[in-house]
């Protein structure tokens, strides 16, 4: 049996490539949680996804999976305490599979958080996700991400049940859009008695919080310092007489990718608010601000072919591209599962071209113009001599109503 010494020369001991005695017990750590993870009762089976990637936005609870957009993820649900001293929601935790990737690359379901969010608000994998979770009765419900408990080993992440589908109004140029997405409602403490009495008015004194994942349509709110230019929502019962609240302040970084509101209870106003009511007289909708312009607020539009059996193909003459010659035509076309091309359901759409030698964007060297139609676009190559033989990879990303369908890759041999 070597001494004490000798052991501890050989626990420190260290060339290239070898690992700490502490690594090695994390590795054997997480091969034991991966192989006793389904007999653990809290291990569940969940689905991951942002607002864009949900084919059932209207459902809170009772979602199914059949061909669905979302991601399958497997997670332990982690109670930490039943009841709340400042009255709020308790937190609750979830834990991923310690092989579960964080990162990701083009060929994963979850490639969209990388270029979406990590790259354009600066994210960390999954806060401001979208989480399913089932019950003890396997029905699922909505949850939303909200911050990343980091840890040596095992890290978890807050989330909180959505319990409210917030409505409101959308102003993007001259058109004004009805937006509705689940939110989760937060407590905020209030010192007073309801009311407020300066030297001349009394008022309601109320003040509550609402968070949402931050997204292209969240980035959107905004406030002011005045109460009757700030926006305004309807957070509610659906009762006859809504309350409607001013939102007065906004925060997005702690942590970022979730957008917080801090609202202030106001008063319904039949000139400028608005119940939306189905043909039995249920109530389907509560705007704020309705009436604020003679531009009526229309529904959000939606391609009659769900963007996850979409596929789009880019074409050209030939699979080469002369270097230092003249413009190559290229065009995207695209296809429901049924193989029929729906193209002109797009005309309307955002086309973006990108293109990429080994891994190297290219985008900014080569010189684009615009083709005859919508979907199509002219590319002309450089004069560089180096990248004769190489592969240039063009796509194209497709976006309608914030609905994202990247096309297939088309590779163009470059050329003397």
């Amino acid at each position: 049996m070597p001494s004490l010494q000798t052991a501890r020369c050989v626990a420190n001991a260290k060339n290239n490539g070898a690992k700490t005695i502490g690594q090695i017990y994390k590795e054997q750590s997480d091969y034991a949680m991966e192989q006793t993870w389904d007999n653990d009762i809290q291990s569940k089976v969940a689905y991951i996804y942002d607002f864009f990637h949900d084919d059932q936005p209207r459902l809170a609870e009772g979602m199914t999976y059949e061909d669905t957009t979302k991601t399958r993820i497997d997670v332990k649900f982690i109670v930490k305490s039943y009841q709340s001293m400042d009255k709020d929601q308790v937190d609750y935790y979830v834990q991923f599979k310690p092989s579960q990737p964080i990162r990701f690359t083009e060929n994963d379901e979850l490639y969209y958080f990388e270029t979406d969010y990590k790259s354009t608000y600066g994210n960390t994998f999954p806060v401001g996700c979208y989480l399913d979770l089932p019950d003890d009765r396997n029905v699922y419900h909505k949850w939303l991400i909200c911050r990343e408990e980091r840890a040596n080993q095992f890290p978890k992440y807050l989330v909180l049940p959505c319990d409210y589908e917030l409505c409101w109004i959308e102003t993007n140029g001259k058109d004004r859009i009805k937006r509705r997405m689940w939110s989760v409602l937060r407590m905020q403490s209030s010192y007073t008695i309801g009311q407020y009495t300066d030297r001349v008015f009394t008022r309601t004194d109320n003040q509550n919080k609402i968070w949402l994942p931050l997204n292209k349509l969240t980035e959107k709110f905004w406030y002011t310092n005045s109460e009757d230019t700030t926006m305004r929502i309807v957070v509610s019962a659906p009762t006859e007489h809504p309350l409607i609240w001013a939102c007065t302040k906004i925060e997005n970084i702690q942590p970022i990718g979730i957008q917080k509101l801090t609202i202030y209870q106001t008063v319904w106003s039949d000139n400028r608010d608005y119940i939306e009511k189905d043909e039995n007289g249920h109530i389907i909708g509560m705007w704020a601000s309705y009436f604020d312009s003679e531009i009526a607020p229309t529904d959000p539009s939606t391609p009659t072919t769900p963007p996850s059996s979409i596929t789009a193909k880019i074409s050209a003459s030939t699979s080469t591209i002369k270097v230092g010659g003249s413009y190559k035509n290229l065009t995207v076309n695209l296809f429901n599962d049924s193989n029929e091309d729906i193209t002109t359901e797009y005309s309307d759409a955002t086309f973006t071209w990108t293109c990429s030698i080994d891994d190297e964007d290219w985008t900014d060297k080569v010189t684009w113009r615009a083709g005859t139609e919508y979907n199509q676009k002219k590319v002309k190559f450089p004069n560089d001599t180096s990248t004769i033989g190489k592969i240039l990879s063009v796509k194209c990303e497709i976006v309608k109503d914030n609905l994202p369908i990247k096309s297939e890759i088309l590779p163009l041999e470059l050329t003397e």
